[in-house]
């Protein structure tokens, strides 16, 4: 993960600092951050991430839009949805727009094995 390229998404700024320094200990190197699933997708467009870590539930344009428009616009990008809801529901609905993980928020160890999983 040296060097990966990293948008992370999330409209709790207390997560995203948990994300960043959670990404950047396994030696990713954060290049952006969004607020909400439109951010998301102009800083996709932007900065060209490898890697997305995407929530759920954000004002507006949800994770699972914003991961197929990022999908679209990126496809070399990886998404890992990173949420809160814990259900298989979500689950389904973020593969199918494109992510290539599903992690639950309060699994935190499980954070780094499924980017490891989903970028090789």
């Amino acid at each position: 993960m040296t060097g990966t390229r990293t948008l992370i998404v999330d409209d709790n700024e207390g997560m995203r600092l948990v994300a960043r320094t959670l990404l950047e200990d396994v030696g990713c190197t954060v290049v952006g951050e969004a607020a909400d699933g439109d951010e998301a997708i102009q800083r996709a467009r932007e900065c060209r991430p490898r890697l997305v870590l995407m929530d759920l539930r954000m004002p507006g344009t949800d994770g699972v839009e914003a991961t197929s428009r990022i999908k679209a616009d990126c496809p070399e990008a990886t998404v890992v949805a990173w949420t809160s809801v814990d259900d298989g529901d979500a689950a389904k609905r973020f593969y199918a727009a494109g992510a290539s993980a599903f992690v639950v928020k309060h699994d935190l160890g499980g954070l780094a094995r499924a980017i490891d999983r989903a970028l090789h």
